[in-house]
């Protein structure tokens, strides 16, 4: 290389640089800064000094009794006149306790405005709790610091200097703080820094209109050429070279900017293919994510001779996390777990897997609950080299008698659904499967009235996240619960799901929401009927005598009579049987039959279908509709169960 851009302009511009920047621009404020600094410390030395004169003339003590106004309004006076006199923003005098709780005593501003709000924000008996700053501490250990430190708060921008008052005996009994307007000293500074460097200023305007002219030529013309190329660049076609021959700087950018272009164009085809092997993890994972929740149904509904059980799991974008298991034992006794497990992507999908068979095998083979999570944690603990987790709660109901034996592994403690209010249940909270050997998880019993029942749920319910940064949280989930009376598994964990979701509105998803909803709805009380229609009659009386002569009976009777019809005349059934239930004001009617499936509230129906299908029942189903305060269909062992759910009064 010949010439040098780089030491022509630094032979240009260093003396210019020095001569300026270092002698005039640094020098120059450094002093100015400097002066300034100087002229403050002295002023709040001074406004110390006077100040504690004055409170030694009219005594602290004084000055600090609320009763004694006289005092406080003449020591305020004379602090405001030495305030304006040395031309402070602010001057005050303040104690600090053992808490490091600022208390203060008397404070004043030159300028009126500022006097009056801090007369009544930082008058007498005002606080602060802000930390305390060094020089604070120095102050408070009877030091005089030399420094001072800086303070923004919604009385401006102040530099502090704190000095310590110690009363005639000696003690120190309080601080001064002297202020001063950081923006005050500021224009001081820069009044002072531009006196000395406007002159040099505008030689350097001169000097650089000189070498711009003389640059123009051998610099920017070169550079707007490699700028041109730059914007112009497309990784998919190549280019002629640059023709730039200076030997210098210049031509040291065109050979960088021809070799940085070969780099991007190799780059993007490193990305294309990057990208096509993401893609195919993508697709993998994928399939990982359909073949686990292959496994966990994303709704669930059971409803046989006493048990009524609904479960849903909505994952999040991510493989892995809940699971839910419901299924009968051969013993009769209905099981219904719910398990979150620590991992995410394949690894806990496959760990899922591994758990849910594990633990579905054992709970089948083991009359204890908590014997079967025991063999499934050893399990686990034997074969975990990646040290994942699983926290579970399980419990089994008798159809027959409403006995509960549950068993928890460090899961969340599930809801108990009683008649009328809802409360968390307290098991012990056990050890996640999969942590440590001996994980001595303990079985705990309870008993369910019929209507009552049991919520499970996953952390994705309770932690889930707003748009204000909250979470969902325990005590919302309870007060939703309460809200739920009487009611069915399916109402139950759609309200828990429509609620989280209302939540969450406007969120993304992080975690799998998971819900499983146990009641126990009694042992089997129903009737059998024939399929004439004479056969209502035991029906009728029955709702008569639940309804006690309420106005509301014939109605109600009405509507059953006209559901019974339906299915005599059309279900095409050979068995039929009903049962009535009352809680409170409501009165649930429900009846069964092995006919044709069919939902008789599938669909919506309109006003002319409802003439069209008379013959049909149609009309009836309208008006069962307007009649019911809730009504649900569901299709359990080969048999329509059409519940009717009535208000007596």
């Amino acid at each position: 290389m010949k010439r040098s851009i780089g030491k022509q302009i630094v032979l240009l511009f260093s003396i210019t640089l020095i001569l300026t920047i270092l002698a005039s621009a640094a020098l120059g404020f450094s002093s100015a800064y400097s002066a300034e600094l100087e002229q403050n410390r002295t002023v709040g030395r001074s406004a110390a000094y006077i100040t504690s004169d004055i409170l030694n003339t009219i005594g602290l003590d004084l000055i600090m009794d609320p009763q004694n106004d006289l005092a406080y309004d003449m020591a305020r006076m004379q602090l405001r006149t030495v305030c304006q006199s040395l031309s402070l923003t602010y001057l005050y005098v303040y104690t600090v306790d053992a808490d490091e709780v600022r208390h203060y005593v008397v404070t004043v501003a030159s300028d009126d405005v500022l006097d009056e709000t801090v007369r009544e924000g930082l008058g007498l008996g005002a606080v602060s709790r802000e930390p305390l700053h060094e020089q604070e501490r120095v102050a408070l250990a009877g030091g005089e610091s030399d420094s001072r430190f800086l303070l923004n708060n919604r009385f401006g921008r102040t530099s502090v200097w704190t000095t310590p008052y110690f009363s005639p005996s000696g003690k120190l009994a309080a601080l001064i703080g002297a202020d001063v307007s950081v923006e005050v000293s500021n224009d001081a500074i820069m009044k002072q820094f531009l006196v000395r460097v406007l002159p040099v200023s505008a030689f350097l305007i001169a000097a650089f209109l000189f070498l711009y002219f003389l640059l123009h030529r051998r610099l920017i013309r070169p550079l707007h050429t490699v700028a041109a190329r730059m914007e112009q660049f497309d990784p998919s076609t190549e280019n002629e070279p640059l023709s730039i021959r200076s030997q210098d700087e210049i031509q040291q950018i065109a050979d960088a900017f021809e070799k940085m272009s070969g780099d991007i164009r190799r780059y993007i085809r490193n990305i294309e293919t990057i990208t096509a092997q993401r893609q195919y993890e993508r697709a993998q994972l994928d399939v990982a994510r359909r073949i686990q929740y292959g496994m966990v149904p994303a709704s669930f509904h059971d409803c046989r001779d006493g048990v009524d059980v609904s479960g849903l799991m909505r994952p999040a974008k991510e493989v892995g996390g809940d699971f839910y298991d419901c299924f009968l034992r051969p013993d009769g006794q209905y099981c219904a777990l719910i398990a979150d497990v620590s991992g995410k992507g394949v690894a806990g999908a496959l760990f899922m897997a591994l758990t849910k068979n594990l633990v579905r095998e054992r709970i089948m083979h083991c009359e204890d609950p908590a014997e079967a999570l025991n063999s499934v944690n050893d399990d686990l603990c034997a074969q975990n080299p990646e040290g994942m987790f699983v926290t579970l709660f399980a419990m089994l109901i008798d159809p027959q008698t409403g006995a509960v034996r549950c068993a928890n592994a460090g899961h969340n403690p599930p809801v108990l659904l009683k008649r009328g209010a809802a409360a968390y249940m307290k098991p012990k909270p056990g050890i996640a499967l999969g942590l440590f050997p001996d994980a001595d998880i303990e079985t705990e019993t309870l008993t369910l009235a019929p209507g009552e029942g049991v919520l499970l749920y996953t952390d994705g319910v309770t932690e889930a996240v707003s748009t204000e940064k909250t979470f969902y949280g325990t005590e919302r989930l309870l007060k939703l619960t309460e809200t739920l009376g009487r009611t069915d598994s399916r109402a139950a964990v759609t309200a828990v799901e429509e609620s989280v979701d209302a939540f969450f509105a406007g969120c993304e998803q992080f975690d799998d929401i998971t819900v499983v909803a146990a009641y126990y709805t009694g042992a089997d009380e129903r009737t059998a009927l024939a399929l004439t229609l004479d056969a209502f009659e035991p029906v009728k009386q029955k709702i008569l005598s639940e309804c006690e002569g309420s106005a509301n009976a014939k109605k109600i009777v009405l509507a059953c009579e006209e559901a019974f019809v339906n299915i005599v005349r059309y279900a095409n059934a050979t068995e039929a049987d009903y049962r009535v239930m009352r809680e409170g004001e409501l009165l649930t009617v429900e009846l069964r039959d092995n006919g044709t499936r069919f939902d008789p509230f599938s669909e919506t129906l309109k006003d002319d279908d409802e003439f069209l299908s008379m013959d049909e029942g149609g009309l009836g189903i309208r008006f069962i509709r307007d009649l019911t305060a809730n009504a649900g269909w569901s299709y359990v062992d080969g048999r329509n169960v059409l519940t009717l759910v009535f208000r007596i009064r």
